[in-house]
């Protein structure tokens, strides 16, 4: 489990890295494994959507369950959902929550990234995600340190400045919330922000929550709009014409055009991934 495996999905790796100017990234060599009533398993071949518009046809892909609950997998729609993050990945970089570890693996075998921290609370999702994507075997593992804490708790910045040798984070990336592009995400990663004063930072689904924010102000996608809305929701997003154009496909293919006063967005209940709230 020494080598992480190829880069998944190559043709649509090649159009995102033209269309957008950043694709996808390889992902451990995953094994079947459980601690406690967490488990990792895989599944064999069958038609996937991603996160961009068009379905593919998946050779397997591993769920990570709590119980008989589906909370995270290695789908294309994951892959794509992190891909822009993973391209930020510099210096040093804290992620809140572990996961499946694929964020921190990715990040970690950048040669642009010194040190990976990931926040995670859960010491049994710390040990099934460590025995299932063989973390210890990692080409890189000398650059991750995994700090078991809560990512919204009063300790964060202590816990990480301690971790990273008192430095200020290059990038940071959220991602603990119970569905994609929750309405408590921009303001949970703003905290952070806060906390830990990285010099960029995002979050988990936020193509949709930038997307909705366009439709209700009555913006088009761009880069102008985005550094808006970051200034707005105060978390230091990174703009660009690729990047925007990304939430443009993105909030094409998942956002409703006309989305109903006091209801939540289909794309919450169609993409919701159960992780447990603030499960960093």
């Amino acid at each position: 489990m020494a080598d992480p495996s190829p880069f998944p999905h190559p043709e649509r790796h090649r159009a995102m890295l033209a269309r957008y100017g950043f694709g996808l990234f390889p992902i451990p060599r995953y094994r079947d494994a459980a601690v406690g009533p967490w488990r990792v398993a895989r599944y064999g071949r069958g038609p996937v959507e991603g996160y961009l518009p068009g379905m593919v046809l998946e050779p397997e892909r591993h769920v990570l369950h709590h119980g008989r609950t589906a909370w995270m997998s290695t789908s294309l729609m994951e892959l794509e959902s992190h891909a822009f993050h993973v391209h930020q990945a510099t210096g040093v970089v804290v992620v809140a929550g572990l996961g499946m570890a694929m964020y921190a693996h990715a990040a970690s075998l950048r040669p642009e990234v010194l040190r990976v921290v990931v926040v995670e609370r859960a010491a049994e999702v710390i040990a099934v995600a460590g025995a299932a994507a063989g973390m210890d075997y990692w080409p890189r593992r000398d650059k991750v340190v995994v700090v078991q804490a809560d990512a919204l708790g009063d300790d964060l910045a202590e816990r990480v400045l301690e971790a990273t040798g008192g430095r200020r984070p290059d990038y940071l990336y959220a991602d603990i919330w119970a569905e994609l592009a929750a309405p408590a995400a921009p303001g949970d990663t703003a905290w952070m922000v806060r906390a830990l004063q990285p010099k960029a930072a995002g979050w988990w689904g936020q193509e949709l929550s930038f997307g909705r924010w366009c439709q209700e102000h009555g913006q088009a996608m761009e880069p102008a709009a985005l550094t808006a809305y970051a200034q707005e929701v105060g978390v230091p997003i990174p703009a660009s014409a690729g990047y925007a154009a990304f939430c443009r496909d993105v909030a094409a293919a998942r956002l409703p055009r006309r989305p109903t006063a006091g209801q939540p967005g289909g794309w919450r209940r169609l993409w919701g991934r159960l992780r447990g709230a603030r499960g960093g």
